[in-house]
């Protein structure tokens, strides 16, 4: 059985998606702080399918005993956090006591349970921005970034010393780039926010209304057309490389990183542009100075997941948008 923290988060949910579709057994928890507990019903109305999942938060260590004490777990998901840079540093205390403690919890918990093997859901800003593109995995980290990167490159490297100190432990750290889109069903997505500053969020929430005008935080990037530059990836590609980290962690014990990405960059006019074809809308924007941090380009060196994983990320742009607007239509309705 796999246990899956953050079960019920936007890529949490399209993991378990692939879990019910392929008949695994799993165990879900969250706490549904920063989620919704009707991603179940959700999830009935794709497949009616029974969801084993528990109210509970990685922070409680009691809570984490009893469910690796009551349940026969082979291996654990962890998604489970709190993700928003932004937010990191208004509240640094608590990204540091659900991303790193709760890490650290789910590590205690395992060893009592005598489980051995983890998946890790980290992401592309713990690295260091000055580096060459494209970024690899071996390629330097930055430890003076946001809280919330902080907290990443602090879970790594306290599973990887849970590795070395664990013989037999098999470890899989996947370091997202920029996930994405939703199932083709358009069911389930991403929580759209209206208060994010995010591209995809940003450029939802003017479709629905709920905005006047897109924000676009930079127009004079050295780059082609002066915008920011990005790897997008499909959240299908994204749980593809799950799959084939998960099917690679119980064959290889060890400490892995791989990025998830699809290796190239789009730019934000060209997702606008995209969004508004795909929508056959036009999006009002407004151009803001760059944000403190924002780059002009970044993307993934993809190489070391294709030859480990045989992972290749196979959805271009207009799929992962029309993924995005068919989600949009199911959220006004």
């Amino acid at each position: 059985m796999i246990l899956v923290t953050g079960g019920a988060g936007y890529i949490g949910s399209h993991f378990i998606l692939h879990l019910i579709r392929s008949n695994i057994e799993f165990i879900f928890i969250d706490s549904f702080i920063n989620s919704s507990p009707k991603i179940i019903q959700k999830l009935k109305l794709i497949k009616n399918s029974r969801i084993n999942y528990l109210k509970g938060d990685v922070r409680n260590v009691k809570f984490l005993k009893q469910v690796f004490s009551n349940y026969n777990i082979s291996s654990v998901v962890h998604f489970a956090g709190l993700k928003s840079v932004k937010e990191s540093f208004e509240k640094p205390s608590e990204y540091f006591t659900t991303n790193v403690s709760g890490t650290i919890n789910i590590i205690k918990a395992m060893e009592i349970a005598n489980v051995k093997k983890i998946i890790f859901s980290s992401s592309a800003t713990v690295y260091n921005v000055t580096q060459t593109l494209p970024w690899k995995e071996s390629g330097e980290l930055d430890f003076s970034g946001s809280p919330y990167a902080q907290t990443k490159i602090m879970s790594e490297k306290i599973l990887e010393q849970a590795a070395l100190a664990n013989p037999g432990w098999s470890v899989g750290i996947l370091r997202y780039f920029n996930p994405i889109g939703s199932d083709k069903l358009g069911l389930i997505g991403e929580n759209i926010i209206k208060e994010s500053t995010n591209l995809i969020p940003s450029l939802v929430n003017v479709l629905l209304g709920r905005k006047k005008y897109l924000d676009v935080y930079g127009a004079d990037f050295k780059t082609a057309d002066g915008s920011g530059i990005r790897d997008y990836i499909h959240i299908d590609d994204l749980i593809n490389g799950h799959i084939k980290a998960h099917s690679y962690i119980n064959r290889h014990p060890g400490y892995n990183i791989w990025n998830l990405g699809t290796g190239k960059g789009y730019s934000v006019f060209e997702v606008i542009k995209e969004f508004e074809t795909a929508a056959n809308c036009k999006i009002p924007i407004k151009i803001r100075k760059r944000r403190k941090g924002d780059l002009a380009k970044f993307w993934a060196d993809v190489k070391k997941a294709r030859d480990e994983l045989d992972f290749i990320a196979k959805k271009e742009l207009n799929e992962m948008i029309k993924d995005v607007i068919n989600f949009t239509n199911n959220i006004s309705k």
